[in-house]
């Protein structure tokens, strides 16, 4: 009886540190959401047209395939996606956990195992690449921004910069991984873990590129909040 007791206490003090860690997660979460960065952004100085897009839990940050600063096609090579044989015009780029990203194509394929090990342990990451032949159209999941051109050099740079290259100064490919085909995965650099996530890369690219954002975004409402 005494051994059930102590196994009751047990579990129930344990109960109350997760719950309280959770509150303080999510108050952190919260705090840093409401606080929003580049508030003297202006949409109306912006010369390049991007895009944010939510699936509702994870953001993409979309660009035009060329302009005068890149031509996206010449780093990230066309011919390895199965399905662009014409010329695209916008490329979708998203950081993230590597073991989320490749064994979850599809909400139902999600495992206890792959979502507890992307939340609590720092874990190797992947960039999602998608090629669009259109541009997409603004909607509730889909954010407009225009920024100038002189910040659109430096967020290309932000983003070059997550991919890891290899000796011939191309992304390095996950082969045979991506969901269609039009996108792929590559090797990222950085760890995934509870304060670093899908959404506060595009939030730090946002912040790069001078868009109003939030101090830290969690969760995809810190960023679309402010857009």
């Amino acid at each position: 009886m005494k051994y059930i007791t102590k196994v009751a206490i047990f579990f129930l003090y344990s109960l109350e540190i997760l719950i309280l860690l959770l509150c303080t997660y999510l108050t952190i979460a919260l705090i840093g959401s409401s606080l929003p960065i580049n508030t003297d952004y202006n949409p109306e100085k912006g010369e390049i047209e991007i895009f944010i897009i939510s699936n509702g839990i994870h953001t993409d940050i979309c660009l035009p395939v060329e302009t005068t600063q890149i031509n996206w096609t010449d780093f990230i090579d066309t011919k390895t996606f199965r399905g662009i044989n014409q010329k695209p015009q916008f490329i979708s780029i998203g950081w993230g956990d590597k073991g989320f990203f490749l064994d979850t194509p599809a909400w139902s394929d999600l495992k206890a195992s792959t979502a507890i090990n992307a939340a609590f342990l720092p874990s190797s990451t992947a960039m999602h690449v998608t090629y669009f032949l259109r541009k997409p159209i603004e909607r509730k999941s889909i954010k407009r921004c225009k920024i100038t051109r002189k910040k659109y050099t430096e967020l290309i740079g932000f983003i070059k910069d997550s991919f890891v290259i290899n000796p011939d100064m191309g992304p390095q490919l996950i082969p045979n991984v991506g969901y269609t085909s039009v996108d792929n995965f590559y090797e990222a650099k950085g760890s995934y873990y509870l304060f670093r996530t899908c959404n506060t890369w595009t939030n730090d690219a946002l912040a790069t590129a001078g868009v109003r954002t939030s101090v830290l975004a969690l969760f995809e409402n810190g960023i679309l909040r402010h857009l």
